[in-house]
């Protein structure tokens, strides 16, 4: 019998979970049930890194508590002097990624083809389907054309501004916050037994998802008035962001989801294949071809709860608009525009896989989420030999390149690349699930192949102990496999799906499978 790796993340509920834990047929015969299930909840701010399923059970029950406020109008600061909205992008983004649709339950192709405006022949054409009659659930479908209206053409953001990146080097959350008059700066929640304030809430969602925490606290603003009025809402005191997939309260939740979203529409125009806006009045919308990554990314986010006509509004350049409140707030995004993140011509520095060398570890996850499912597909997941279940494992992650540590905590260990000791520049590199006994401290300088901690189930509950080694350059999340491709001691990673790929060396092809077989998925660090 073979042993499985996964993880649940935030969001799931418990039907999902019991899904997760599925028996399923290995590759090569053998029976092997989900060992591997991790609980990523958001006291941690978790990712959804290892979970093939949405967004994850909520937290134990948060305690928010604030100060309160006089009811009196707050003083809000005047708009900063500002040059007038581009109309087009400062330089522009690449060709964004083409419309991707994914099967649900009951949907045949000529149902997909009706509503999307496109005929079941471009369908089949474009995914060289062999059996139209055969799509099964979760599966993607390229869509080459679309009939629907176009949504708003006016850009929001430039990219630099969307990711938690190099235009972040002198923004300071807390001292933001403490010049704003907003119930947002008296408001406390307990996190893993700590009480951390709002912001201090804010950064860690903005770090973990490395969303640029101005565009965080604008979209807070926008929904709640959390950062300049002192007494919102009632309604909006408990769901500051509004609605999730379950309700879920709390500012702490309610912004990781939001986080994720945003990331969601990011990445997809990106290159994973953007989806058909879905507004809430049942109306659907392509994007205007003409955005930017962080424009579609706003976009997405916006329409989860607004018709048509709202989200023409909210998207929009008038005064009940996103921009409007992103620009009393901030002043004009594009003057502060450091596009593009990731420059032409980009190399990656030589890594290698993140374990001594002697050993065989095994690829349990292709490319996926680097921190939660909206997140690009920057991550692979490796187990460790040994033991089956959550436990501290003798085997040690090592560092797969040269750099820095710049961030060590409960389960995550973040290296920066470059040594300028600046999780927001330059190439830097995520292991998680790295176990506090023995893991390396902050400050120091790791040389390829030095150790860097133990596989464990630490940054959730866990049933199966792994690593999942994620990159980022200047804040944003690097596919796996795309033009800047993965590759660890010569084996490259190719995406077949969600979780599903495979690592690559001359001839040698190893799967990525939730079990443990030498020749399918076990690979040894020369």
């Amino acid at each position: 019998m073979q042993d499985s790796f996964r993880t649940v993340t935030e969001g799931q509920t418990h039907s999902q979970m019991g899904l997760a834990k599925r028996l399923m047929v290995h590759p090569r015969g053998s029976l092997s049930h989900g060992l591997g299930l991790t609980v990523l909840v958001l006291t941690l701010g978790v990712m959804g890194a290892c979970s093939p399923t949405q967004p994850a059970p909520p937290p134990p029950a948060a305690k928010a508590t604030a100060t309160p406020k006089s009811l009196a109008s707050p003083t809000i600061a005047p708009l900063p002097e500002s040059t007038p909205l581009p109309t087009a992008p400062p330089p522009p983004t690449p060709t964004p990624a083409p419309y991707v649709h994914i099967v649900g339950a009951g949907e045949s192709l000529s149902y997909i083809a009706y509503n999307l405006g496109c005929t079941v022949e471009d369908i089949i054409q474009a995914n060289d389907l062999g059996d139209p009659d055969s799509i099964e659930i979760g599966q993607r479908l390229v869509i080459p054309s679309l009939t629907l209206r176009a949504g708003p053409g006016k850009l929001i953001l430039p990219d630099s501004e969307f990711v938690y990146g190099p235009a972040y080097l002198d923004f300071d959350v807390g001292a933001f916050c403490s010049a704003r008059p907003g119930y947002l700066s008296s408001y406390q929640e307990e996190v893993d037994g700590q009480m951390l304030s709002g912001p201090e809430i804010v950064e860690r969602v903005a770090r973990r998802y490395s969303v640029g925490p101005r565009l965080l606290l604008a979209v807070l603003e926008f929904k709640s008035r959390w950062v300049d009025h002192p007494a919102p809402t009632p309604m909006s005191l408990e769901y500051p962001l509004g609605r999730t997939g379950e309700w879920q309260k709390g500012l702490l939740y309610q912004l990781a989801w939001a986080a994720d979203q945003l990331n969601w529409g990011y990445y997809d125009w990106k290159g994973r294949g953007r989806r058909v806006i879905c507004l809430a009045d049942w109306s659907r919308a392509q994007y205007d071809p003409g955005l930017n990554a962080a424009t579609a990314g706003v976009q997405y986010f916006l329409a989860h709860d607004a018709t048509w006509d709202q989200w023409q509004v909210f998207c929009g350049d008038g005064p009940d608009s996103f921009t409007a409140t992103y620009r009393r707030l901030f002043g004009d995004p594009f003057a502060r525009s450091l596009d593009p993140v990731v420059p032409p011509g980009l190399e990656m520095p030589e890594m290698r896989l993140p374990w001594e060398s002697g050993q065989t570890w095994y690829l349990t996850s292709g490319p996926h989420g680097g921190w939660n499912n909206g997140s690009a597909w920057a991550a692979l997941d490796f187990a460790p030999p040994g033991e089956i279940g959550c436990w501290v494992a003798e085997e040690w992650a090592v560092a797969a390149a040269p750099g820095l540590v710049v961030r060590s905590e409960k389960g995550i260990v973040m290296q920066d690349l470059d040594g300028d000791g600046h999780e927001e520049t330059g190439w830097n590199l995520l292991y998680m699930h790295v176990a506090t006994e023995g893991r390396v401290p902050v400050g120091t300088m790791l040389e390829q192949g030095d150790r860097v901690g133990h596989p464990s189930c630490e940054a959730g509950l866990s049933t199966a102990s792994h690593v999942h080694l994620a990159r980022k350059y200047n804040g944003e999340w690097i596919p796996a496999d795309g033009s800047l491709p993965m590759i660890l001691s010569g084996w490259r990673a190719h995406a077949m799906d969600v979780y599903e790929g495979t690592l690559t060396k001359g001839d040698a092809v190893r799967t990525a499978c939730e079990c443990r077989d030498d020749d399918y998925n076990g690979i040894m660090a020369e």
